[in-house]
This record gives structure tokens, sequence and C-alpha cells, in this order.
């Protein structure tokens, strides 16, 4: 996979393989808990219930995190879609618009800090620690990593 900015102030995703796809997929499903729940239920658990946060925030929270996550997952299966329409087998292009830069952001962000809080990865010593860890955990760690490079990048180029 390569990522390069274009002119029109947003990143073009040149996806090679089927597992390039494949982690662009995981941003949804990275995203969610490990029971399911979303960053605003797990945020709402953590306030005082004296602060009406579950009646208040939350519900609009909920709105805009899944507004985000929706259109990233929308956005790579269309062009997976494409992709595969125009039988180039797993190759295919993704463009994020500077529009679309901070739904990209907030999307990758719920999905590295679910991994995080599922994963516990910040008592661990980044790389090094990679042959540690088991299969699972580690490709959840290298995820994370892209999702964190994504975001850099979205920053860098997109993001004003």
């Amino acid at each position: 996979m390569r990522v390069m900015p274009t002119l029109e102030g947003g990143l073009r995703i040149d996806v090679e393989t089927e597992t390039d796809w494949r982690v662009l997929e995981q941003i949804g499903p990275d995203a969610l808990g490990t029971q399911g729940e979303d960053l605003a239920g797990r945020l709402g658990a953590l306030m005082d219930e004296g602060a009406h946060w579950d009646d208040y925030v939350v519900p609009e929270l909920q709105e805009i995190f899944s507004g985000q996550l929706g259109r990233v997952t929308g956005a790579v299966q269309a062009a997976r879609r494409k992709a595969e329409s125009r039988a180039a087998g797993a190759a295919g292009k993704l463009f994020i618009a500077r529009g679309d830069g901070p739904e990209w952001y907030g999307a990758l962000n719920q999905a590295r800090l679910a991994l995080e809080t599922r994963h516990q990865f910040s008592g661990s010593h980044g790389l090094e620690a990679l042959g540690s860890f088991p299969e699972a955990k580690r490709a959840a760690f290298l995820r994370s990593q892209f999702y964190c490079a994504l975001q850099s990048l979205l920053l860098e180029h997109v993001l004003d």
C-alpha cells in the first residue's frame, strides 16, 4: 500500500494487495470495544452519573462517531467495488478528499483508542516488544501503527 498527497489537498491510497484491503476494512471493527460498544459509550461509562453525560453528551457523540465510521467504511467499500468491477485484481485506489479529512482522522482515532484499550500497547516498548506479542495482538499493533501513520499524513497534507 502506498499513500501520497494529491494536488487537490487530499490523499491517494494505492491498494496493492488483498491484505491492504483487509487492513482498510478493519478500521470499523477495530473502532468497537470488546463488547461491541462504541467510543462514546466507553467515555460515558467513565463519567460521574450526576453529570448526566449519558443523557446529553453520549447521544451526540454517538451520532458523530458513527457518522465518521460509516463514511470511512462506505468509502473503503466503494473503492473496493470499483477496483473489482475493473477486474484489477486486488489493486485499486482510494481517495481521501480534503473535506473528508476530519471524518477519516476521527474514525482512525476511534480505532486506535479501541485497540489500545483492548490490547494495552502503551505498557509495551513499541516495535522491540512486537516479537513477544501473540499473533492477534501483533496484527492489532501493526494496524494501530498504520492508523497513526495515516493520521500523521492527514495532519500534514489534508487538515488545516
